[in-house]
Order: C-alpha cells, then structure tokens, then sequence
C-alpha cells in the first residue's frame, strides 16, 4: 500500500465491527420503469436491475438509494447507519483541530430546530428537557450529550485518547466546545448541562406540549438496584419514577439526593436487559475538570461541589463499569428509543448487580455462559472442540477484554518440527524388545524415518487501549492443530486473570476443594462407591443445589459442632426432615468431561463413583465464596440474605443419566506422543515407500488422513484412491486433496475418491499395488470384517495389504481400568470398546488367527506388527498390525479362480464423487 499506512474499513466493515451478526442486510430489487410514450402506460425497461438495501440494526433500520450494485447499496446503507450513529470510519485522518470543529458543530446542530424533531435519542432527551420547569426547561445534562452521541464521543477521543479509561472527560470536553458557542449555547460554569440561548419556536414548543398532555398522568416504577458507597451496607432494591410527565433523569437525580440530572453521572453500558434497553450507573456527577485542565465547573453550587468531593469512592459500583464511581450509585435500565420519545425500560433487581460482578472475571463468565452459576467451573485443560463444554477460551478472552476496555487479544502463532520416535515407526523386523515400560523414549533416527508435520505454539498478548502491556503468555507446547495452540494459551491467559481476580476479591477466596471427606454416597445403598468413570467421560447429570437450615440453629451462634456436617442422607430422609429447604440451582441436563476441573469437585467425586440411573444426595459446609455467587442465582435475595446469616449447608442432589466413555483418540493422546492415529499413517506411509508402488487404494478413507499424509513424501505412487461411505468425510478429503494437489502433485497423476461399501466389489480396483484399511473395520459386525478379508484378498488382490486395528487387550491401560485382583473382576470392570461406534474389538490371538487364515486360504504371507507400546511388553501394541503380501508364484489355478471372480463380479457399483488428473485440474460429478 503506498504510504504504508493502515487500510481504512468501509463504512461496512465498520457495522460489522460494532454489530456483528445483528446487523441484517436485505437487498431489494427496483424495477425501473420509463415514460412509453403511451399517457398512463409505464414499459419496464429492458436492461439490468436496480437495488435497494435495507439495513436493520438493533435500534432501528436504513434504507438505501438505488444503486446499479448490490455491493453499492450496502455501502450507502452502512454510511447511512454510521451518520446516524455519529461515527466516521476515518476518524484517524482528523486533526485535533478538525476533531474539535467537529465537536463545536455537533452541539450546535443538536440545539438547532431541525435536530428537535430528531428520531436519535438525544432528540428525545431535548424533547423532555422542554417539559422539566424552572431554569431547568430546556437544559439538557452534559452527561446525556457526552453518553449518548456516538460522533462527541469519537471526536474527543482524537483530542485525548486517555479518553478510553476515563470516558467522564469527554463532559469537560463537550463544555470546553460549548463555550466557543456563546452565541448559541448557554453553557453556565455552575451547572453541567447545556441550553439553547434563544428560545424555540413557540408553535414547536406548543406541538410538543400537545402531543404529550394526553399521556402525562401516566406514572411508572421500575426497580432498580441502589448500591451505597459504604461497603458494609447490602444492595438493596429500589425504584425509580419514570411518568411520562417527568424526566426520567431528574427521577434519578431525586433518588440520588441531588438537585437535577445535570448532577448524575451515567456510566457505560453494562449489558443489555430482555427488553432491550441498556442497563447503567447512574451516581453523582464528581468535580468537572475540563481536557486542558485549565479550567473547572464544579456542580450546582460550591457548597453542593465540596459536597461531592468528599464522597468516597464506591468500590463496587466501580468495579462493574471500569471508571471511578464516587458516592451511592443506581444500577438501572431505562432509556429513550430511536425514532420515538418512549422509553424503554426493564426491572433490575439486585441478582443483575451479583450477576455482573460475577460475570466480571473469566471464571464468571464461563459460569453464566453454562447456566450453571454454583455448578460450572472454567476448565483447567481444553482437550477437543467436540469435548469441551460452553463457550470457547477464545471467545471467553475477547468477551473478557471487552469488558475490561482492554485491546483484543493479540494472538502470535509458530511452527516448529515435532521429532518422531523411531521405535515406533519400525516394522516387525527391526523390533527390539524394550526392557524398560517406557516405550515412547527417543533413540538413534534412522535415515528413512518419516518425519512429523509442523506444530503450532501460539504466544498471547493482552494489552490497554493505549498499548501498554497487561500480560504476555507464552506456554512452550506445542499442537498439532493451530487451533488447539490458539485455545489453549487463551485458557492458560483466563486462568490466570481467574486467579488474579479470586486475590483481589477478599471474601472469594476459592476453595480448595480437594477434600478426601468430602465424597458423596449413592443414597440406593448407602455406602461409599469407588471410581467407575474415567477421565475424559463425558457424563450428563441432573442435578440440584438447595441451602438447608437447622431450625435449631440459631442467629446468634448456633449449635456447637454443626460446621462441617457432611452426613449423607437418602432422598427418604431429605423428604421428611422439618429442615428449611431452598432452591438454589438446578438444571435438568447438563454435560461436563471428567478430569478438566469443569465441575464442581463434590459434583465430580460424586458421579464418578455412580452408575447410570443412580440418584445421590450430599451435604457439605457453605464455603465463604459461594454467597455472592447464590445472590447472583436467586432472585429473592432478600431472604436468602436472611438464610446465609443462619450458616446453612449446602445440600447436593444428583441423577447420573449418561456416560459417553473417552472418545478414542482423547484416550490414545493422552498416552502416545504424537497421538496414536498419526503412529498408524507414518506406519503405513514407511512400507508404502519402501515398496515403490504405484497404485494405492485406500479402504474406509474417511477425511483422508492417510492420503492428506502420503502428500508430504515423496514415493512413486501415481494413482491414489479412497473408498468410504460417509458424504462428510469424502466431503472434506475432497477439500484437502483438492488444496495440496493443486500446489504440488510429486509423482501423482491422478487421484479418485469413491462413495461405496468396501464389502462390494469394483473391478477398477482389480489388482491394485497397495490397499490400506487402518481402523476400519471395528465399525463392522464381525462377521462384515470376515466378509471384507475375503473380498480384498480373493477379488482386489492388491500385492500388499495393511490392515490395523485396536487391541482389546491395551484397553486397560487407555481406560485405567484394570482391575486390583482376579477376584474383584466383574462385568463393570472388564475394560471397554474405545469408541461406541465399534461393534468389536479383537485380541491379539483373535487378530492373529483372522489373519492367518485369511493369508493361508488366498496364497498370501502375513506378518504381524503395530504401534504405542511393544510387542515384547504386556499387553502387546495399542494398535495391531497385519501386513499382508501376495506370494509372486502364485499357480495357474489361483490365477484362474482370481480372473473367473473379478470376470463375475464385473460391476463398478461405486459412485465417482471427486476426479482429479495432472493438468487438468479438479472434476466432480
């Protein structure tokens, strides 16, 4: 780019920055007509069609002019959008001269007649000013202008961009631009609002007087939280006149003991209520200094200014919204709409305060995210996408940024060769037997080892708005996904910010929730169960939290050794105990994975010694730091308050309804590095070099892992195939050898991919050089896996065959299930399929015997390898290995029984779903 500058955003990429997905374009096609020449008679013109954009936005909605384009109208559209809004996507070629005219200009216009019958909410708010009395009518507070205009709001951020952590010093600039309107303005160095100096038109003044006499009797209260400056008084609920008759500002200001609304403060938005509406804080508008700090406007009067300064900062109010708060402040949500002059407005009742200050650290927004307030916990490892509950890390982290006016995360991504281990990679022949159980130690490399693809390692950098550095992570691991390098030093980031925030939080302090004692008993037999459910299950519950009080226990003290009781009662006991019980917390289903600290630690324990069906109930010693989290749960929290003071227990309530067992490759990662299914295609990809053929098909393809794998080596395949019948699969194999075929063929001529059973028979894979079928054929019935072996062996007839698939035996090893002895060995404890889609698993003498007899029955030599773990070592590989190679003096007699099958079978019944050829590029049918 000449200059070297930085690209401008359209005016569309900039609704998308703000709005997101709710900002919907819809194109409307104008059908342009000319004059006929016929009176009355309009001929659609011949030609190409018009367009019209109509933009919708969460407050209101754009239409475009017409345009030729569609791209057009949509730009008109957006720049529309940005005008009304107040926001110029190209703020950075503004001086702060030109920022301050800008300013200047918009205070004038917005008391100009025109902008009184403006739909933006500033309109409304001139509106209302109109109906306040006394010196009052017609001021408008500053804090409204410097709140409400989007376009000020820009502006002075190009004056000062410390702006960004300090929004109250956009009041000082919108009075410093005021007093270059002294003409037009009234803007009094005692009062923090702004006035026209001549009065409107009375016609205007008398139509607005009319239009709202019929409804000015109408009085509303709308809760509100009242939160005080001294920490020990509680937040409590409060209410807020909203009649049409009365600004709703000077309702505030009423509440908050000061004069009028040019006293209150409003903060930024703190989240949205269901209506609509912005949900704010409102609090006592601090000693105004204005951006050159040359001069000063203090409130009402100096006595009301001393007044102000001696209000002590509020802490909480503060921590919510990111900027000093001084003084009792108003958690509300109420406000003027776009187009009209009615407010919107909700209840906000004391739960929304806990609520946003549990939503304030990452942990809380995690918890909010799940529905699962008390329950949920933010993970302390991601696994998979597929694994892993709520919202991603990544959108925890920018959520979190967000609300701390912190910059976007800055993610920093590098490769780097992760080494393979090349006992592994051996085949049977230059096995040696490991002496020691770790089989995963790195010995000498042999030259013709394949090597592993790049890793990623992701490095994170928080910052300010102004670019100074919050904090730098950079974890040494590396992925084998970009995207888990991405999620995982988002999670490393969150958590720490988790722990930073539990320190600052005095009562907080989490838990430790690691004690032995603290387990439930399943209440169907009373008695203490052991662990069943392995690490990386995924196990749905129902479950619910409730507090249990003594009616013994009293206020002031209670009951001697009552802390702590944990004893654990049956749902019988739980009905007809005379113990006040309270809901906290339920959910009818909710999902977690064993082991990544997403649960509550007494939830956990629990289920993992449950079976499915099961039902439990515990109680345990209310922590310190769970009040405030009950509080943002509850909605009756002024009697919940009056519970917490009694020291209840919390009392636990459980349905195990699920388990889904660790996914296979969840268990094999967690053992083998690099995870065992890359182990089985660098297997294969090894022998498919040494063999020096030209053809491969590859059987139950899949993704086309194998395929994407042989692209990376060069071999002297020419044709390769995949065969599957999963249209997704075949979908994204298509995809990958699409991308890598296009850039870089090698030797590969030509590459086809099959949408058919591998049980049929297609005579285009007669006498192919390799067949590959990597665990596949667990996903059979045992009997379709016979039928398979003798199809391949008898009518593809491929001269080498790689067939893997797991080993039931190493199952207790993945699951850690083994059981202690013999004789504790039951049903429920035999080690289990590694994935539920499997319909067997075979032994090592099981596979062996398959093998063997499918290789003596059709002239072949069969020999026996795998990969994780040895074959010298109990209980042998992870994944067993048959690889079979059709013996070259095969008789006449075979060779016609061969030609007669193949002649018999001479059927193509699979569907070609992607063709690519050298130099001419992709074909589909």
């Amino acid at each position: 780019m000449a200059g070297g500058g930085k690209p401008k955003l359209s005016s569309k990429a900039v609704i998308h920055q703000k709005f997101g997905a709710n900002a919907v374009y819809r194109i409307e096609e104008v059908h342009d007509s000319s004059d006929s020449g016929c009176p009355g008679l309009a001929i659609p013109r011949k030609g190409p069609c018009l367009y019209r954009c109509h933009l919708q936005l969460p407050d209101f909605s754009v239409v475009s002019t017409v345009f030729k384009k569609k791209k057009d109208s949509e730009q008109s559209a957006a720049e529309l959008a940005l005008d009304k809004l107040g926001i110029r996507p190209q703020n950075d070629d503004l001086t702060v001269d030109e920022a301050w005219d800008d300013i200047v200009g918009r205070i004038k216009h917005m008391f100009s007649d025109e902008f009184l019958s403006s739909e933006h909410p500033l309109g409304a708010h001139l509106r209302a000013s109109l109906r306040r009395e006394g010196d009052s009518c017609g001021s408008v507070p500053v804090s409204v202008i410097a709140t409400f205009d989007a376009k000020i709001n820009s502006r002075c951020k190009i004056i000062n961009p410390s702006l960004e952590s300090d929004p109250f010093l956009v009041i000082s600039c919108v009075m410093k631009a005021a007093a270059k309107l002294s003409d037009y303005v009234v803007a009094s160095p005692h009062v923090a609002s702004l006035r026209r100096k001549n009065a409107y038109p009375s016609e205007i003044v008398e139509a607005l007087a009319t239009t709202h006499v019929s409804d000015s009797q109408d009085c509303r209260k709308v809760e509100a939280a009242y939160i005080p400056c001294d920490g020990e008084e509680v937040v409590e609920l409060d209410a807020i006149d909203i009649s049409s008759g009365k600004y709703y500002m000077d309702s505030i200001a009423e509440r908050l003991c000061l004069k009028d609304g040019s006293q209150v403060m409003i903060s930024r938005t703190l989240g949205k209520a269901s209506c609509g509406s912005e949900c704010r804080l409102y609090s006592a508008l601090p000693k105004l200094k204005s951006s050159d700090n040359s001069s000063e406007v203090a409130g009402s009067s100096t006595e009301e200014s001393a007044h102000t300064e001696k209000f002590r900062k509020n802490v909480r109010a503060s921590y919510i919204c990111g900027q000093d708060i001084h003084g009792d402040a108003i958690l509300a949500s109420v406000g003027y709409r776009w187009k009209t002059d009615d407010l919107d407005y909700d209840d906000v009742n004391v739960k929304s305060f806990y609520r946003i200050c549990c939503g304030m650290s990452p942990n809380g927004i995690y918890k909010i995210a799940r529905k699962a307030v008390l329950a949920a916990q933010l993970p302390f490892s991601f696994t998979t996408k597929s694994n892993w509950r709520g919202p991603l890390p990544r959108d925890i982290l920018k959520m979190f940024c967000q609300q701390h006016r912190l910059a976007e995360p800055d993610f920093t991504v590098s490769t780097a060769p992760v080494k393979s281990l090349s006992d592994i990679y051996r085949s049977h022949k230059k096995l040696k037997v490991l002496e020691s159980d770790d089989a995963g130690d790195e010995k000498e490399r042999e030259d013709d080892t394949p090597r592993l693809k790049h890793g990623f390692r992701c490095e994170v950098k928080i910052l300010t708005k102004s670019k100074d550095v919050v904090l730098e992570c950079s974890p040494r691991k590396f992925y084998e996904k970009e995207n888990d390098a991405i999620q995982n030093v988002s999670l490393k980031a969150l958590l720490w910010f988790s722990k930073y925030f539990d320190e600052l939080d005095v009562d907080g302090e989490q838990p430790n929730d690691t004690d032995d004692d603290q387990t439930a008993n399943v209440a169907s037999s009373g008695e203490k169960g052991v662990q069943s459910i392995t690490n990386g299950s995924v196990v749905s519950i129902c479950y619910s939290l409730s507090l249990e009080v003594d009616p013994e226990y009293s206020s002031d003290g209670g009951e001697e050794g009552s802390e702590g009781n944990e004893d654990v009662e049956s749902e019988e006991d739980i009905e007809n105990c005379e113990y006040s019980i309270d809901l906290i917390e339920s959910n009818e289903e909710i999902e977690f994975e064993v082991g990544t600290g997403a649960m509550n630690s007494h939830i956990e324990s629990a289920v993992t010694k449950m079976t499915v069906g099961e039902y439990a109930s515990f109680n345990t010693t209310l922590p310190e730091y769970a009040e405030a989290l009950i509080l943002a749960t509850v909605t009756d929290t002024a009697r919940f308050r009056s519970l917490l003071s009694e020291r209840p227990a919390l009392v636990y309530s459980i349905i195990l309804l699920g388990v889904k067992g660790p996914t296979e490759e969840r268990m094999e990662a967690a053992f083998f590095k690099p995870p065992l299914s890359k182990q089985r295609v660098e297997y294969a990809v090894k022998h498919i070099k040494e063999s020096s053929a030209s053809t491969l098909a590859d059987f139950g393809c899949g993704s086309g892992s194998l395929l994407d794998s042989l692209l990376d080596y060069p071999t002297s395949l020419q044709s390769i195939i995949g065969v599957d019948i999963s249209p997704k699969g075949l979908a994204r194999a298509a995809k990958m050898l699409h991308s890598k075929l296009n850039k870089e063929a090698g030797n590969v001529k030509s590459a086809t991919l099959y949408d058919g059973s591998i049980l049929e028979f297609d005579t285009r894979l007669h006498d192919i050089d390799i067949g590959t079928c990597l665990e596949v054929i667990e996903h059979m019935e045992e009997d379709e896996a016979c039928q398979f072996g003798e199809k391949v062996l008898s009518l593809f007839r491929p001269k080498l065959l790689i067939v893997s698939t797991p080993n039931f035996e190493y199952n207790t090893i993945l699951q850690k299930s083994t059981p202690a002895t013999e004789e504790e060995k039951s049903e429920s404890q035999l080690p289990k399929f590694r994935n539920h889609d499997h319909k067997f698993e075979w032994t090592r003498e099981q596979f062996n015997q398959w093998a063997s007899n499918l290789a003596k029955r059709h002239n072949y030599s069969v020999e026996f390898s795998g990969v994780g773990g040895s074959g010298g070592v109990e209980p042998g590989f992870a994944s067993q290995i048959a690889v079979f190679k059709r013996e070259a003096s095969s008789s006449s007699a075979d060779k016609v029984v061969a030609a007669e099958n193949v002649e018999e079978g001479s059927l193509q019944p699979y569907k070609v779903i992607w063709e690519w050829k050298k130099d001419d590029g992709e074909k589909k049918d």
